[in-house]
């Protein structure tokens, strides 16, 4: 669990970072903070997706392919995700 905190110390800093100073009044700013933290989010579950998948050989051609599609199918169900609450509100 260790290794993993260190692996994933950045995204979880920003995420963190962004949380705390997520009250300012310009809202060009606020958005521009929202859409990093929901960056940091995105890559965070592409992390846990791999990490599902580590009994895969990732050195083979078709597993490059694999990495691609899980990176691209997690960020655009966060995206979906984002426009669905978006439009809700």
């Amino acid at each position: 669990m260790k290794n993993w905190i260190v692996r994933n110390m950045l995204w979880i800093g920003i995420i963190g970072l962004i949380a705390f100073i997520i009250g300012p009044a310009i809202s060009e700013y606020r958005t521009v903070l929202i859409t990093i933290m929901i960056e940091c989010v995105a890559l965070a579950l592409s992390g846990l997706c791999v990490y599902a998948f580590t009994k895969l050989d990732f050195i083979k051609e078709k597993a490059n392919s694999i990495l691609g599609q899980i990176f691209l199918g997690v960020h655009i169900c966060t995206g979906l995700s984002v426009l669905s609450v978006y439009f809700m509100q």
